[in-house]
């Protein structure tokens, strides 16, 4: 997929924890706050303050410590996600690696950013699914937005 120039700004997970704070909101959950929030981050403690440059010539050495845990849940038939989940029931936000069967609709995504919905109502998850980053998303973004700003 795309990351940001400093690949520490995807990895450390405060991008998906904002798109879930907004998604808990919208779920009727009160009192979502990042700080309140369990965020795993994939940058290692010891490389959360180099240079950039550091940061990736260093990465590999926990390539190992990676594999293991995706070893481990492949073993069990699943595929290892970074994700949210905003779980409306236990009223609890979480954002970190997570376990998906291998049927999940996450193992088909891509690049693309991807909300799988599931209730009472849907024993398959309701998707929606589309571009997250790119020149064109991010047009559209602002474009909206100054939109949204002229109609107030």
């Amino acid at each position: 997929g795309y990351t940001e120039p400093d690949p520490r700004d995807d990895l450390n997970g405060m991008d998906v924890a904002r798109k879930a704070v907004i998604l808990g909101r919208l779920a009727g959950l009160e009192g979502v706050e990042l700080s309140k929030m369990n965020i795993e981050s994939l940058v290692p403690e010891s490389l959360r303050d180099c240079p950039v440059d550091e940061f990736l010539s260093k990465l590999s050495d926990f390539d190992d410590e990676m594999a293991e845990r995706v070893a481990k849940v492949e073993a069990n038939g699943g595929v290892l996600h970074y994700a949210a989940k905003v779980d409306v029931k236990h009223k609890k936000v979480e954002v970190g690696l997570q376990a998906c069967e291998a049927k999940h609709p996450f193992n088909n995504a891509g690049t693309d950013n991807m909300v799988a919905i599931s209730t009472n109502f849907y024993t398959n998850p309701l998707v929606v699914q589309g571009a997250g980053a790119g020149g064109d998303v991010t047009a559209t973004g602002v474009l909206s937005d100054i939109l949204q700003c002229s109609y107030q």
